[in-house]
């Protein structure tokens, strides 16, 4: 697929997200090493910033090219959950979350010093800002139990937003599925926006914009990569809608970290056309 001609001016921050560089494709033929992938593309959609998952081999190299040109690089840090439920195995620690909460936090607070650690660094070395990534709901809603969620989970979560704070930088957390019942004890936690990440459609997308509006929270996402996936004229549907959405303000339009071909990237680029000239 050619790649579409850009408009010079946009009224609204774009940014990728947990897009691997072997996905940039066509995007950026010349090189094949990571960090100068995710550097051109960057350059090529006029993204304003883009994540760096940490635990990837070439997340250093990556953040530290982006900052030299200019790009806000967001520091991913794997949360503090799911390590303790992969532990336990996933099905007995998500049970766990409502049967034996108490215990789930200890096992959870003694990995929380690693994450810190993790998310410093990273604001040490030119970081813009923290995401935790941590999926805590699907499409239907939530995976571990929500009074854990709420009384204690998302209260453990802000020893990583008090370092943010330590860099007057933003704390973003991500997860997949509707969060729409947590977004109350995000915003106390202190965390500035949330990513929306893979499990929904726009209007489930939409949905969870206005209530993130309504808790004061800003939203990263709005370009579904299922809507990717299904051709230019649904590609270029989805970036009318969501560059609509966007003018209402609190959205920071990327992707929902599901893009995973080429294909998709390219079509990302035809959305963003159309957001950018709605």
């Amino acid at each position: 697929m050619t790649q579409p001609h850009l408009p010079r001016r946009t009224p609204f921050a774009f940014g990728l997200t947990f897009v691997p560089p072997g996905a940039l494709g066509g995007l950026v033929t010349g090189t094949s090493e990571p960090a100068q992938s995710v550097l051109r593309a960057c350059q090529e959609l006029r993204a304003a910033f883009a994540f760096v998952p940490s635990w990837e081999p070439w997340a250093e190299q990556t953040l530290d090219v982006l900052v030299s040109a200019g790009v806000s690089a967001f520091w991913a840090v794997q949360g503090p959950l799911w390590p303790v439920l992969r532990a336990r195995g996933i099905v007995e620690g998500l049970r766990e979350t409502l049967t034996d909460p108490s215990g789930m936090l200890q096992r959870i607070e003694s990995g929380l010093d690693a994450v810190v650690a993790r998310a410093r660094h990273g604001l040490e070395s030119g970081a813009a800002g923290i995401v935790l990534a941590e999926d805590l709901a699907g499409t239907e809603g939530p995976l571990v139990a929500p009074d854990f969620a709420i009384e204690q989970l998302l209260p453990a979560y802000t020893a990583v937003v008090r370092v943010t704070s330590e860099f007057s930088s933003p704390a973003i957390l991500h997860s997949d599925g509707d969060t729409r019942w947590l977004l109350g004890a995000v915003k106390r936690a202190g965390f500035t926006a949330v990513h929306a990440g893979g499990g929904l459609d726009f209007d489930g997308f939409e949905r969870l914009f206005w209530a993130a509006r309504a808790n004061d929270l800003a939203v990263i996402g709005g370009l579904q990569s299922t809507a990717l996936s299904n051709g230019r004229a649904q590609a270029e549907v989805l970036g009318s809608r969501a560059g609509l959405l966007a003018r209402a303000g609190g959205l920071l339009l990327g992707d929902d970290g599901g893009i995973t071909e080429p294909q998709q990237i390219a079509l990302l680029a035809e959305a963003l056309v159309a957001a950018r000239t709605i």
